[in-house]
């Protein structure tokens, strides 16, 4: 099921040289191509996916692939500012962290081993969209300070890939709750001082229970602590049908960062997140106008795992000594991320409502009175 010897093609691929002039190969996202920039040559990458398996959870940590990120023809560098790991090319010489924005990196000696990614999605936005998208997102909002206006900094704007881990589980539940009904009785109630005749809701509870049978498919989990999972959520959803096999010469010339969640830790979050929609699904089967007392026991069984890696923009910028990211999808240029309130901006437009609510209330009396 698994192949341990993969660090032959990954040395040729990133040995791999120019056909027309011998320079140095990239994948630009602007032609969706692998090619030079010097000769303008450009190759098209495989859309196969047959490499895509489903491993086994249980047998994640001994039996995946692995690969050593050195033999990408890459360098290793990690954060000191917000504990990040990511790869840049080896000949880089001046790094910044997109996560944090800092210049505090070090090269990472290590022997660690990762798993070799299975798939991957190359980056189908290019850099000018992104900084288009970029600037329009940081100029818009009129509750935002002014000044934020002035952090468009292309510069600062990362090409990264993100890995991330996709898990499949199918799931057995049994559920158990009351399901309230809505009906209405006339009855008499005094109003004002006054007694009326009024339609007043009751509710009558049933006690209901259920099995729920349900497959899980590709839920997505970001293995890294350099974006939250609500970071990314913002730019959801991928389109996972297009993900490729692995192909290391789609990282030419891009960041890449490595997994610091490893697949079991990984997997918690997924159960979290599968539990939720579980809950979802038997509120549903429940039923009612309301619902009281839900209670759910659920099991997980046939569990796998992917590695994959997806393409993301990201600018990182510090107002006020607090961080903030910006992201973009970059397969479908969805915009993500989160702008600083301004609280003077705020103020003022709750003083204008409330004016405008006190100049309504005025004019209501006024016109009483004549």
């Amino acid at each position: 099921m698994f192949d341990f010897d993969n660090n032959e093609m990954i040395e040729k691929a990133y040995s791999y040289p120019c056909p027309g002039c011998g320079g140095k190969l990239a994948y630009s996202a602007e032609k969706k191509k692998i090619s030079c920039g010097y000769c303008g040559y450009a190759e098209d990458y495989s859309r196969a996916n047959d490499q895509l398996i489903e491993n086994p959870l249980d047998e994640a940590v001994l039996a995946a692939p692995k690969q050593d990120v050195e033999d990408l023809g890459k360098k290793v560098f990690d954060c000191e500012g917000c504990g990040s790991k990511f790869m840049v090319e080896s000949d880089k010489v001046k790094v910044k962290c997109g996560f944090c924005g800092s210049h505090n990196v070090n090269v990472e000696a290590f022997d660690h081993q990762y798993i070799k990614p299975a798939g991957i999605i190359p980056f189908q936005v290019s850099r000018r969209i992104a900084e288009e998208r970029f600037e329009k997102w940081i100029k818009k909002g009129w509750f935002h300070p002014t000044k934020l206006k002035r952090l468009a900094v292309m510069d600062d704007l990362h090409g990264i890939y993100i890995p991330f881990w996709t898990y499949d589980a199918m799931t057995d539940s049994q559920w158990s709750g009351q399901a309230g009904y809505h009906y209405y009785e006339t009855q008499k109630v005094r109003v004002n001082g006054q007694w009326q005749m009024q339609q007043v809701q009751k509710t009558r509870w049933q006690n209901k229970s259920g099995n729920l049978r349900h497959f899980f498919d590709d839920v997505l989990v970001v293995a890294s602590h350099g974006l939250q999972q609500k970071d990314i959520d913002r730019m959801f959803p991928y389109k996972l049908g297009e993900v490729v096999n692995f192909d290391p010469k789609l990282m030419l010339g891009w960041e890449g960062e490595i997994y610091d969640i490893e697949v079991d830790e990984g997997f918690k979050k997924a159960d979290r997140i599968m539990d939720r929609r579980l809950r979802d699904l038997c509120s549903i089967q429940l039923g009612g106008d309301e619902q009281r007392g839900l209670h759910i026991q659920s099991k997980k069984y046939l569990k796998t795992f992917k590695h994959i890696i997806l393409p993301v923009w990201i600018s990182s910028y510090r107002y006020q000594n607090k961080l903030y990211h910006f992201t973009i999808n970059g397969q479908t240029g969805k915009v993500g991320g989160k702008k600083p309130i301004s609280p003077f901006k705020v103020l003022f437009a709750v003083m204008i409502f409330i004016l405008i609510i006190l100049s309504v209330i005025f004019l209501a009396e006024y016109l009483k009175q004549r």
